[in-house]
């Protein structure tokens, strides 16, 4: 009995058995401590690839955005569904540093909608033709074996032109003197009038060669035919005007080139204004009554918010107003190129008595622009001695506007000129086309300028933009 609790009270070789036992528990959370280190790596590398990943999948998006300035969104669905092949890389690094692809397609699939928001699908278009100006890209950023896809809708403001002068208001008051510089007509020499649908290339001297439908010489809205029709009363006005036969679609002159169009309407131009405002690249020129040029005589008879003068460099200009301090305007502007085209929005101050000129354009130096020209709620007066030539659309629109062409101005706009009266009630004796110039007044369609005016990158804008997982919005 004693021997037994001898034995049991004998501590000898305890420590022994304890410290191994502590030995095995500590090997083993070293051994899991060390494990879940080895996997929190491994998560913090799989998320920093993920992130890399999408970093390259949204400059994909930003690439393909501006890949697709300057061009129609016809031709890379035309040429296949690949906008940027997958495995592209950044410039100035390497596959290493991660990849990107981007395919495009036409909004023409059931549920584009949900991508597209209140825009309609493209019921027009066809899966290699675009004709809403919507499509929506995705890009695919690749990193250390990590993907990340995103989709955006790209969109891009529409006008559905189909004259070479356009006045689709709700007022279309029309003026013009006669091409005719004295009585009786011939044999004196005729000013240099002429509105003509045919379609003019851009390097076209004295003959139009575009292959492109002739298009109205003039189109009215509803119901205003009458009123532009009443202004060309004569044999010799009549002549100055040439497009497509309102019925017969042949060429033709005089009152059966003026024709309504449902098609370009102030709606519609309202919502193209809309969506180039919310561009944030968009500069606004802002036009108002309290920075004014004063009238003076005929036909400088209204004050003017602002003027543009040319100098000389053709496509260079300044634009000013008649303020000072932190009101002043008095800007160079530079009007673009062919394969640049520029945008000037002017914003003009609404005037209910018709009597604000929101910009003048003076100057006996050539003035040369590409692009989009807008004056928004005021009128566009053009004075200038000097050639001016705007290759693309100069458009007019909002409440009691006019374009006007006086004095000895000499003008051509090649592509398109709309002007959209918003304002039923404005007051009689204004007009909203108004021809007095003694020099040339000379608009002529051009399709080529006209998709170079809409393609351009101020016309752009992403609309809707989300991460895809598994095929599904994440």
């Amino acid at each position: 009995m004693k021997r037994l609790r001898e034995l049991i009270g004998n501590e000898r070789g305890t420590a022994l058995a304890l410290a191994m036992i502590i030995l095995v528990v500590m090997t083993a959370l070293a051994m899991g401590l060390a494990t879940m280190g080895s996997v929190e790596s491994r998560i913090s590398a799989s998320q920093s690839a993920s992130a890399r990943a999408r970093l390259l999948a949204e400059a994909g998006i930003e690439y393909a955005f501006l890949s697709l300035a300057g061009i129609g969104f016809s031709t890379p669905l035309a040429a296949g569904s690949t906008l940027i092949a997958a495995g592209t890389t950044l410039p100035g690094l390497t596959a290493s540093d991660g990849t990107f692809g981007v395919t495009i397609r036409n909004d023409t699939t059931a549920g584009d909608v949900l991508l597209t928001g209140a825009d309609s699908l493209d019921t027009t278009g066809t899966a290699t033709s675009d004709q809403n100006g919507i499509v929506i890209i995705q890009s695919t950023g690749t990193f250390g074996g990590a993907t990340r896809v995103i989709l955006a809708v790209v969109q891009r403001g529409n006008l559905p032109i189909n004259a070479a002068l356009t006045l689709p208001g709700v007022q279309a008051d029309t003026t013009t003197d006669s091409p005719c510089q004295s009585t009786p007509c011939p044999p004196n020499p005729l000013r240099n009038y002429s509105i003509d649908g045919r379609d003019w290339m851009r390097t076209d001297t004295t003959l139009p060669t575009g292959l492109n439908p002739i298009k109205l010489g003039i189109a009215a809205g509803s119901g205003m035919e009458t009123f532009v029709e009443n202004a060309f009363d004569d044999t010799y006005k009549r002549a100055y005007v040439q497009g497509k036969h309102e019925s017969t679609g042949v060429l033709t002159t005089g009152l059966n080139t003026i024709n309504e169009d449902t098609l370009l309407t102030p709606a519609l131009i309202q919502k193209f204004m809309t969506n180039l405002a919310s561009n944030p690249g968009t500069q606004i020129l802002n036009s108002t009554q309290a920075c004014q040029f004063p009238a003076g005589s005929s036909p400088r008879d209204k004050p003017e918010g602002l003027r543009m003068s040319s100098s000389a460099t053709s496509n260079i200009v300044t634009i000013t107003n008649n303020c000072t301090g932190s009101s002043q305007i008095n800007q160079t502007i530079n009007l673009g190129t062919a394969t640049s085209p520029q945008m000037i929005y002017v914003k003009g101050q609404y005037d209910p008595s018709s009597n604000f000129v929101g910009m003048g354009v003076e100057g006996s130096q050539p003035i040369q622009g590409y692009g989009l020209l807008v004056v928004e709620d005021a009128d566009l007066a053009l004075f200038q001695t000097g050639n001016f030539r705007w290759d693309g659309i100069v458009m007019i629109t909002g409440r009691n506007v006019s374009v006007a062409f006086k004095g000895n101005s000499n003008t051509e706009v090649r592509g398109a000129l709309i002007g959209s009266e918003t304002n039923g009630s404005e007051p009689g004796g204004y007009f909203e086309f108004f021809n007095r110039t003694t020099g040339s007044m000379i608009v002529r369609a051009s399709k080529q300028n006209i998709d170079m005016a809409l393609n351009a990158l101020y016309n752009m804008r992403i609309t809707s933009y989300r991460e895809v997982c598994n095929s599904q919005p994440c």
